[in-house]
C-alpha cells in the first residue's frame, strides 16, 4: 500500500511540474489553468521539506529541451523510489554559478573547456556528457560513456578494410576520431550520402543515431550489399532498430553497449513517469551521479553506486562495455 501511495504522489507531483524553456511552455494539466513556477523548482511536498537530497540541475534549456522532461522525471522517479526528502531545482545554463544556495550540481555541457573553471566554486559538480580523460579537480565528477573503449572493443574484430558512415553531429564526429585512430578506414560518407558499392566486403562502423542506422541498413539489404560485420557504439543501443528493420538487416550487427542490467525498481519507476534508463544513457549516467550526490549528502559509500551496482573511481563512473547481438527481436549479448 505504501508504494501505491508513493506512485500515486509521484505522479500527482509530475503533473503539476512546468518547465520554462525559451517559446516552449510544457504544462501537461488539461482540467486546470496553473500558474506558471518561474522558479522552476520541484518540491517532494509528501515528505518533510528538510531535504537529504538536495541537487541543482544547470542545462541550456534551448539545446536539450527536447530531454529536460524525461531527464526531470528519471530524477523524480530515482529519488521517490529511494522514499527520501528531496529537493531538485532546475536552471538554464547561462546562471551565475556562485549564485546557486545547492552545493551539489548536475551540469550538462559537452564542452570541455569549462572543466577547469569549475574548482574555483566552492561546490560539487555532476557532469553526465562528459568522459574523464584527463586529471581534474576533486569536485568535478564524470559520468559520460567511454566511447573510446566502445570503439575499441568493436575494432578488435575487425581487419583493414573498414568503412565508416558519420553526421555532422558532434558525438559522430569524435567516435570518428577515435575509429581513425584504433583502425585503418578506407571510406568515410557523410549520412545519406553513401556510396553503398564501397562497402562490399568491409567492417562499416555506423555513427549515427538508432532512426539513420535502421535506415543504411535496410538499404545494405535491399542493395544486396554484402559486408563483412556492421558495428555501432552505444547511440545504436535502442530498440528502434529493432522496430525498423527486417531480422535479415541485422544478422551482421554488432552493437557496443554499457547500460549493463539497470535495476529493475528502478526502470519501472522511471518507466511510470514516461522516461527510460535502459536504453538512453543520458538518463542512466544521470541517475548514477544523483546516487553519488545522495550518498556525499547522506556519508555512505565514496565509491560503490550500491543502486546501480557500479563503481566511481578517480572521480569518473567505471563502466564496462559488451557487445551485442540482435536476435529473436531482442538484444543478446555476444560471448
Amino acid at each position: 500500500m505504501r508504494v501505491l501511495i508513493l506512485f500515486i504522489a509521484t505522479l500527482l507531483s509530475a503533473q503539476t511540474l512546468n518547465f520554462i524553456i525559451p517559446q516552449i511552455e510544457i504544462n501537461t494539466s488539461s482540467t486546470t489553468t496553473q500558474p506558471v513556477i518561474q522558479t522552476e523548482e520541484l518540491n517532494d511536498t509528501f515528505v518533510s521539506i528538510n531535504s537529504k537530497a538536495q541537487i541543482a540541475v544547470v542545462i541550456n534549456k534551448k539545446r536539450f529541451y527536447k530531454y529536460i522532461p524525461s531527464l526531470m522525471n528519471s530524477l523524480i522517479a530515482y529519488y521517490s523510489q529511494k522514499s527520501i526528502d528531496y529537493n531538485i531545482t532546475l536552471y538554464d545554463s547561462n546562471v551565475n554559478l556562485s549564485s546557486l544556495p545547492q552545493k551539489y550540481i548536475l551540469y550538462y555541457t559537452t564542452d570541455k573547456t569549462k572543466i577547469a573553471s569549475l574548482k574555483d566554486y566552492n561546490k560539487t559538480f555532476f557532469l553526465p556528457l562528459i568522459h574523464k580523460e584527463s586529471n581534474s579537480s576533486d569536485n568535478v565528477f564524470f559520468g559520460g560513456i567511454n566511447f573510446k573503449a566502445q570503439i575499441k572493443a568493436l575494432s578488435d574484430i575487425t581487419d583493414k578494410n573498414t568503412s565508416v558512415i558519420t553526421s555532422d553531429t558532434q558525438i559522430s564526429k569524435t567516435l570518428l576520431t577515435y575509429e581513425q585512430n584504433l583502425t585503418n578506414v578506407q571510406n568515410i560518407f557523410r549520412y545519406p550520402n553513401i556510396n553503398y558499392k564501397d562497402l562490399n566486403d568491409s567492417f562499416v562502423f555506423l555513427n549515427t543515431v538508432s532512426s539513420k542506422t535502421a535506415q543504411v541498413l535496410s538499404k545494405i539489404t535491399q542493395k544486396n550489399i554484402q559486408t563483412k560485420l556492421n558495428l555501432t557504439p552505444q547511440i545504436g543501443y535502442s530498440p528502434l532498430i529493432i522496430l525498423l528493420t527486417q531480422p535479415q538487416d541485422t544478422k551482421k550487427l554488432i552493437i557496443s553497449n554499457s547500460i549493463i542490467n539497470p535495476p529493475l525498481i528502478i526502470n519501472e519507476y522511471t518507466n511510470l513517469l514516461n522516461s527510460d534508463i535502459k536504453y538512453n544513457w543520458f538518463n542512466y549516467s544521470t541517475l548514477i551521479l544523483a546516487n553519488k550526490a545522495y550518498n556525499m549528502q547522506n556519508q555512505e559509500d565514496e565509491f560503490y553506486m550500491s543502486d546501480f551496482n557500479i563503481y566511481i573511481f578517480d572521480n569518473q563512473i567505471n563502466y564496462k562495455t559488451k557487445l551485442y547481438r540482435i536476435s529473436q527481436g531482442a538484444f543478446k549479448e555476444v560471448k
